[in-house]
């Protein structure tokens, strides 16, 4: 019998720096998803990516099951998220693994409880609790649950090029940089609460921009001042970071011509390095239950 578990990408975070001298980060879902597939009783057994395996034998662990129990059984994953780009890869599958497990064991746990056991295998995001918080990736604490967002899409800049979060956290000064960024990213994540709060796009794009300018000492992204620009032309809401990754997104309702914003981007020089620029909806709780339940329900 197979179990099945899903879980969305991002692209990067709206928000992520330090506040009270702790980093946090608010990252959103879209429209691309890993599923983990388990299944009992095969001959040979498919031991999965090394991060997904480990993060099965947390849940067995949880529940005091014998981790031995869990060599039996054979993982795979499918996924459309691109590796390496700061869009949750890992996250989402170490989230659909754990929830195929879960499936498979007849159990459940919060998405907090989910984050906790995450974060025991790598820094992760807020993607895993189904709700914008401002999140401690390092510990799965909480700062504060945020509102959510109606009708927003995100154009998606994806270069070639890829990026390491680990290598990110060991940037000489990391901590300094980040230091350095507090008062900005302290009103970034002010903004971005009252912008959720609101289903404000205008001030949710604002905190974005803030905190991806901010990130520039750390990490920076080729073209992203004209990128800003370009957002701004075609009266869009604002730009957002993979702040440990390579991507850029252009915030916008689902109203505004996604197309004509494209066109123009692979009509000039930035398209040489963001070869990929596409569209992804922005989903939230009950709009990501729905498309979580419905990719389960192909699978069956």
């Amino acid at each position: 019998m197979k179990f099945y578990g899903v879980c969305p990408a991002s692209c990067g975070e709206f928000v992520q720096g330090v506040l009270d001298n702790e980093e946090y980060l608010s990252s959103y879902a879209i429209n691309l998803f890993s599923v983990a597939t388990l299944e009992e009783g095969k001959e040979v057994i498919h031991t999965g990516p090394r991060k997904s395996r480990r993060a099965m034998e947390l849940v067995f662990e949880k529940f005091n099951i014998p981790v031995e129990e869990s060599k039996k059984i054979s993982l795979n994953i499918n996924s459309q998220i691109p590796i390496g780009k700061g869009m949750a890869s890992s996250t989402a599958d170490i989230g659909a693994t754990i929830n195929a497990t879960l499936s498979m064991l007849g159990k459940s746990l919060t998405g907090e409880e989910i984050s906790k056991l995450a974060v025991k295998i790598e820094a992760t995001d807020s993607l895993l609790l189904n709700r914008h918080s401002i999140f401690n990736p390092l510990t799965a604490d909480i700062k504060k649950y945020m509102g959510g967002i109606d009708n927003a899409k995100v154009v998606i800049l994806e270069p070639d090029d890829i990026l390491d979060t680990k290598s990110i956290r060991m940037t000489p000064n990391y901590r300094m940089y980040k230091m350095q960024n507090k008062e900005i990213i302290r009103e970034s994540f002010s903004l971005l609460d009252e912008g959720l709060a609101k289903n404000d796009l205008s001030l949710v794009g604002k905190a974005c921009t803030y905190s991806s300018l901010a990130n520039e000492n750390i990490h920076k992204k080729p073209f992203l001042k004209e990128i800003i620009e370009i957002s701004d032309k075609f009266g869009c809401y604002g730009v957002n970071i993979a702040h440990s990754g390579t991507v850029i997104g252009i915030l916008m309702d689902k109203e505004m011509d996604d197309k004509r914003v494209i066109e123009y981007l692979r009509d000039i020089e930035i398209s040489k390095y963001y070869k990929k620029i596409y569209t992804s909806d922005i989903i939230d709780e009950k709009v990501r239950e729905e498309v979580e339940w419905n990719i389960l329900k192909t699978q069956k």
